[in-house]
């Protein structure tokens, strides 16, 4: 049901003629996600009482001087009006928050120090993170004018990472670590995504249990192989390049490799009493060392290639606090809308809502701008909240969002996560009396 606060005019809602052909549930129907126009302050009082503790990620891209824009006037709010700006709507957005959720709030230098003190009040300082992104090149008119003037050009912003009970049980996607090692040429199939996170658990244990063991041995029996090439063939859809059906499937490509001669002892032991289906094993050494061994090896080579390697293991790393992987350039028209100086990359927005959610969740963003938050939730099956004040919810939020659901919007990570359109939204404003409340 929603909040009374709000009033819908269905004249802006919008949903598509098909069922979404991208999520067989219902995460994108048109009854969930909404555009809500009007002040965020006053918005997020009215969505209270429905989505308290409801919302797993939070993304705001607040204004990063005290000069804010309102939608009629500029108005210099100077630094501590600034603060007091930004406190009564992150003390909402913290109320909105699941206890298990994430706040992510960019900004630059010149508000930082004192975002991050104030959400050091909210949060506690514990239950904060910093991440560093490389939003510029250093390239162009920056860069001429800090060489001509001895100058540090600006080429990055900041992401405070906020949680209830601290930045934690996040999913970061991994990034490409140099060229594709043409040893990685084994497609392992028969297997899920979730059993070779179990796996690898199980390898990183240090107190492996054997009914450890027995799991990660079932898993392995199960282990098909075919030669990647082959595979990417059958399984890659055209619009996609081998180099990037390689990366998005590196957590199931693997090579073999020797081991050492204790590992091959035990496995020659193991080995004679596998069934003939099998296709890996696992053998635990004497130092507790897991090695994940091909079945079909083998045995009278002195030293056969025998153990297996997971291609995401050695040519893909964790980001960390340091993202300087994401395109920020040439990206004007993504999403179809330009919006100078405060349009963000879709794949930042990827990363953030990927790593803190699942598809079903919340995700709310009460600086909507030109609509990136909620394009990139829609194409992950989240189900979204946007919150704009200012002419661009008109002029470019709302058609965004539409090329989005017709699935006219193939740019950004439209073709990464396979977006062909479907689902809708609601669009609502703020009841006039409540405007100034």
């Amino acid at each position: 049901m929603r909040t009374p606060a709000l009033q819908e005019d269905p004249r802006y809602s919008y949903s598509s003629a098909q069922q979404s052909l991208q999520h067989e549930s219902d995460h994108n129907e048109s009854d969930h996600n909404r555009i809500i126009f009007g002040d965020n302050l006053a918005v997020l009082h009215a969505l209270l009482p429905e989505f308290t503790e409801s919302v797993k990620c939070v993304y705001i891209d607040p204004p990063y001087t005290t000069a804010y824009s309102w939608a009629e006037s500029t108005t210099d709010l100077g630094p501590t009006g600034w603060l007091d700006f930004m406190r009564p709507r992150l003390s909402l957005l913290r109320a909105l928050l699941r206890d298990d959720g994430l706040l992510a709030v960019q900004i630059d230098d010149n508000e930082f120090a004192r975002l991050y003190l104030l959400l050091a009040e909210l949060f506690e300082e514990r239950n904060l993170k910093v991440v560093c992104v490389k939003m510029a090149e250093p390239t162009g008119l920056k860069m001429a004018s800090a060489l001509k003037y001895g100058g540090l050009p600006k080429l990055k912003e900041y992401i405070i990472l906020a949680g209830k009970s601290g930045v934690r049980g996040l999913h970061v996607e991994r990034v490409r670590k140099g060229g594709w090692d043409r040893e990685y040429n084994l497609l392992v199939s028969q297997v899920s995504y979730g059993d070779v996170r179990r796996l690898k658990a199980i390898i990183a244990k240090p107190d492996r249990s054997p009914a450890d063991l027995e799991q990660a041995d079932a898993i392995c029996a199960r282990f098909r192989f075919e030669p990647m090439d082959s595979a990417y063939r059958r399984e890659a859809p055209s619009r996609l390049g081998q180099q990037d059906w390689r990366y998005r499937n590196a957590w199931r490509i693997v090579r073999s490799c020797a081991t050492s001669p204790t590992a091959k002892r035990l496995a020659d032991a193991r080995r004679t009493s596998l069934d003939a289906a099998c296709g890996a094993f696992t053998v635990e050494t004497p130092q507790r060392k897991l090695y994940l061994i091909k079945a079909d090896y083998n045995p009278a080579s002195a030293q056969p290639r025998m153990r297996l390697l997971f291609a995401d293991d050695y040519l893909s790393v964790h980001p960390g606090d340091f993202w300087s992987d994401i395109k920020t350039t040439g990206l004007g028209d993504e999403g179809g809308v330009d919006f100078l100086n405060g349009k963000k990359p879709e794949a930042l927005l990827k990363r953030i809502i990927g790593m803190a959610t699942n598809p079903g969740d919340w995700v709310l963003d009460a600086f909507g701008g030109s609509g990136t938050t909620g394009a990139v939730a829609h194409k992950m099956g989240r189900r979204w909240l946007l919150i704009e004040n200012g002419p661009q919810c008109h002029s470019h939020l709302l058609p965004r969002l539409r090329r989005v659901i017709d699935g006219t919007d193939q740019t950004g990570v439209s073709k990464a996560v396979h977006w062909r359109g479907g689902g809708g939204f609601r669009y609502f404003r703020l009841n006039p009396n409540l405007e100034h409340a």
